[in-house]
């Protein structure tokens, strides 16, 4: 389950159907000057394929869960897609949903994944494994205050949403043409602050990714999110 993507049909649909971004071109990564002299760096972030606790509608969290049928297929197009970039190294989030996908990019293009804690999804807490449904019957009160104030009000026993994003930021890669495999909600994150949106205006399904150009502190255009398909 994306991060704070309820299990109420429409607000599940808005975050996990297919992204309508498409990229504009095959092409390698570059460095280009940002504002004010600065380098800009364009990294693909990817997240995960599917797994079966994705299509039960769970928040999954730190629990390792395997890719599925759907998330093995899923790897392996973005692997695909990946290798026609020139690419220079690859992160993951230590969970086994993005290292199998991480270990699939890597056979397609020659990188040795580098797993990094810091890229692991949201920390649920008590919520961990449990439907929205669940989670409203079992912790009625803790959920209310979790969505509430998410970026301070964290899920009992788990972490808020200021610490998912101080620890993602401090792990993306400063180097040009790199690929980081990390989960939904890092991306979702990492995306709403690098642009000043919100967590909303982002769809991020698995095995999809972005296109992100940025200069350290800031996406320095619009990134570009879409998912391969088989036979890309």
């Amino acid at each position: 389950m994306p991060l704070l993507c309820r299990a109420d049909g429409a607000s599940h649909a808005a975050c996990c159907a297919h992204p309508a971004r498409e990229p504009a071109a095959d092409r390698p990564a570059a460095q280009h000057p940002g504002g004010g002299g600065a380098v800009t760096c364009t990294l693909f972030l990817v997240r995960h394929g599917a797994t079966a606790a994705n299509a039960e509608g769970r928040y999954v969290g730190w629990e390792d869960h395997p890719l599925s049928a759907d998330g093995l297929a899923q790897a392996e197009a973005a692997a695909r897609y990946l290798s026609r970039f020139r690419l220079t190294g690859m992160r993951t989030s230590d969970l086994m949903r993005c290292r199998q996908t991480a270990e699939r990019i890597g056979r397609a293009t020659g990188l040795t994944p580098a797993p990094d804690p810091r890229l692991r999804e949201l920390n649920f807490g008590r919520f961990s494994g449990l439907t929205y449904e669940e989670i409203a019957r079992q912790w009625p009160e803790e959920l209310a205050a979790w969505l509430a104030d998410p970026e301070h009000a964290p899920p009992p026993g788990g972490e808020s949403l200021a610490s998912l994003r101080s620890r993602a930021l401090a792990a993306l890669p400063r180097q040009d043409g790199a690929v980081v495999v990390t989960h939904g909600g890092v991306i979702r994150t990492v995306l709403a602050h690098l642009t000043g949106r919100g967590l909303w205006d982002w769809r991020v399904p698995p095995g999809a990714m972005v296109l992100l150009r940025w200069d350290g502190e800031r996406a320095v255009d619009e990134p570009r999110v879409w998912r391969p398909e088989a036979g890309e």
